[in-house]
């Protein structure tokens, strides 16, 4: 007799989640850590506001980290992300005073980025080229056709009510804040419980032995690069959205910004482990600590070293304890 299957739907999803958990002690440390940044920077914060909140969360980081963090699982690296999120942006912003609709120029600027993941993704899966040399050089491009797009800063060339858009409620809740995981959700976990998403797990723990198993790593790794193009095109389209303007010189700072805030939440450099929910714990960890370093009247640049500062205590200690393990083992 076939057994009814909506609530053991609804028990599969808790045990997903519960298994998650255990598979990502990272993630789950990462939101422990957000939880103890948060109440600290409550304890500082005075009149909060969900408007004032908006400003303040940097959605625009939590898609730059998931695209970055897909890519880290993939065991590979996107140092074009800063770029595209930046050449998303000022696609937003230019081709609105020519396009019918500013929605529109975000449709063009989700695409571009797209074309830009796509060809990282051919060039590294199938031309084996390796991903440091490959996004440096397509970020290098992107930077470089951002310029072409709008040589200098622009500002107030979007409607008033696409902006205002960034600045929805729903209830008490900002819009951007239910998008910051909506859209990851949305994308990453119909591909994350596919086929697809199996191998790009398996791609990132070990590549030689998930192609003896049947796997094709070079369509996984193209298909990791084109969602991290994906997510660099939605960070663009909400800075552009959130800001109302930009300048060209932030690229560097998000893809040093992306890479840690996906390492701070469990993603492992090596490939193979971590998650998207972890990412976004991680940015989040990164931008209430640059806010509480306003609370305390600190030069905003030190937000650089923090960053800077985590990613090599992320990786080193790891490393370290490993290396000690392996002489304990040789000794023995």
């Amino acid at each position: 007799m076939e057994q009814r299957k909506g609530p053991e739907t609804k028990l599969d999803i808790i045990g997903d989640g519960i298994r998650g958990m255990r598979r990502e002690p990272g993630a789950v440390a990462a939101y422990v850590a957000l939880i103890v940044v948060i109440a600290l920077w409550l304890t500082r914060a005075q009149n909060v506001t969900p408007l004032s909140l908006i400003y303040q969360l940097n959605v625009p980081l939590v898609m730059a980290a998931v695209g970055m963090a897909i890519v880290l699982i993939a065991k590979g690296i996107d140092l074009s992300m800063g770029a595209m999120v930046v050449l998303a942006e000022f696609v937003v912003l230019s081709w609105t005073v020519n396009l019918p609709s500013p929605w529109l120029a975000s449709l063009a600027a989700l695409l571009v980025t797209t074309i830009v993941g796509l060809i990282n993704g051919f060039m590294v899966g199938f031309l084996k080229l390796p991903a440091l040399v490959v996004t440096l050089a397509t970020g290098s491009i992107a930077s470089g056709v951002t310029l072409f797009v709008a040589p200098s800063s622009l500002h107030d060339t979007l409607p008033v009510s696409f902006m205002n858009v960034a600045l929805t409620l729903v209830g008490p809740v900002p819009l951007v804040l239910i998008l910051a995981f909506a859209l990851p959700a949305l994308v990453w976990f119909p591909v994350r419980r596919s086929r697809a998403g199996i191998a790009l797990m398996a791609v990132g723990g070990d590549e030689a032995a998930a192609f003896v198993s049947g796997l094709k790593p070079n369509r996984v790794q193209m298909m990791a690069y084109v969602l991290s193009g994906v997510f660099a095109g939605f960070a663009g389209i909400l800075m552009a959205m959130l800001n109302g303007g930009g300048s060209p010189a932030t690229a560097p700072t998000y893809t040093l910004s992306a890479i840690a805030a996906a390492v701070l939440g469990g993603v492992a450099l090596t490939g193979g482990r971590g998650s998207i929910a972890g990412a976004i714990a991680g940015a989040f960890i990164l931008t209430f600590l640059t806010v509480l370093l306003q609370f305390f009247q600190s030069d905003p640049n030190w937000s650089y070293i923090f960053q800077g500062g985590i990613l090599i205590i992320v990786v080193g200690v790891p490393f370290i304890v490993n290396q000690i393990r392996a002489r304990r083992v040789v000794r023995s």
